[in-house]
């Protein structure tokens, strides 16, 4: 059966990520049938009804029962983070496809142990790092193989929040470092086609005094240097007055390339108060939308296709070893050396 064949997916996790993520399986041309499953399995049922259609078929099922079945083509297990690495083991062990939303698992230790177990998997298990499918970022990495600004000198990656979590979110987060900046670890291996060789990593809670008291930083800038000797500056905060600020330059010989914050207005009014423009979006599933969108459509027909998975098990784990030694640096208050 080739890229027309019709997909029999099981989404684990009916939160706010995985309401996101059904949305995109729901319209997407290879799925016929869905399976939903939720630890509150009312969550489930009022997902299921409001996808359901005379095209496709949603049922609810409890995540235990899910997992252990053999007749799904793909898993997308979009659960709290502490649940990443057994659910996606076990579901790649079934024969399935396999999304994995970022991280694998808060602990980079952690996914070193089960590496025997989930490495025989790697072409089947895709990590969920959507800013590789945002279009414009892209068109930067497109810019960046065809030479456009020469070898990459210097990158700088800004990354924040508009709005801090409470302190009740964090009871369950694996923190800025390994769940927030994760993303932008990968985006450096991404963008750079390469390697991190050393990391440094500066933070403090900055925002809000009292997630320290909870071991959360909310505040960081990372210095990196790559396998070419490339420097990379990354700065990330959990809080941003102007919305959510995304934003990358890379420096080369021959230029820079740069992606912004896109705007939601492009007119701009002048008076003699000054010049105003639209705004920036306030949140990540508005900024990112249609990278999330295309990011499920490549894994199902990756899946469709029976190919190869990317961004990978390998990418994942590569971007929480930065995770984790950026966390060291910063306990440590030096850099780090990382080995191959």
């Amino acid at each position: 059966m080739g890229a027309d064949r019709t997909l029999n997916v099981c989404l684990i996790g009916c939160g706010h990520m995985g309401r996101l993520h059904a949305g995109s399986l729901a319209g997407d041309k290879h799925l016929r049938h869905l399976t939903v499953c939720d630890a509150d399995p009312n969550v489930a049922q009022m997902l299921a009804d409001n996808l359901a259609s005379p095209s496709l078929e949603v049922v609810v099922a409890p995540i235990e029962t899910a997992l252990r079945q053999k007749h799904f083509d793909a898993y997308v297990i979009a659960s709290p983070a502490h649940l990443h690495l057994e659910q996606c083991a076990i579901a790649a062990e079934s024969g399935a496809y396999v999304f994995c939303e970022k991280p694998v698992a808060p602990e980079y230790e952690d996914i070193l142990e089960q590496l025997d177990r989930l490495s025989p998997y790697e072409d089947r298990i895709q990590v969920g790092f959507n800013r590789r499918f945002d279009p414009q970022m892209a068109a930067l990495k497109s810019g960046i193989e065809r030479g456009a600004i020469g070898e990459i000198e210097q990158l700088h990656i800004v990354s924040r929040d508009h709005t801090p979590p409470t302190l009740e979110q964090l009871e369950t987060s694996a923190g800025l470092i390994a769940e927030t900046a994760i993303h932008d670890f990968d985006m450096v291996r991404w963008l750079l086609g390469g390697e991190v060789r050393s990391i440094a990593c500066y933070g403090a809670a900055l925002v809000n005094s009292d997630y320290a008291a909870l071991g959360h930083i909310d505040t960081a800038t990372m210095v990196m240097i790559g396998e070419n000797g490339q420097q990379v500056v990354l700065q990330n905060s959990w809080r941003a007055a102007n919305g959510y600020d995304q934003r990358i330059e890379a420096f080369g010989p021959k230029g820079r390339l740069n992606v912004g914050n896109p705007l939601s207005d492009l007119v701009v009014f002048e008076d003699r108060g000054g010049a105003r423009h639209g705004q920036i979006s306030d949140d990540w599933s508005t900024r990112y939308r249609q990278a999330y969108s295309i990011e499920i459509a490549s894994f199902l027909e990756c899946v469709a296709r029976k190919g190869k998975t990317s961004p990978s098990l390998s990418d994942g784990i590569a971007a929480s070893k930065l995770a984790h030694f950026a966390q060291l640096s910063l306990q440590q208050g030096q850099a780090i050396q990382l080995q191959a």
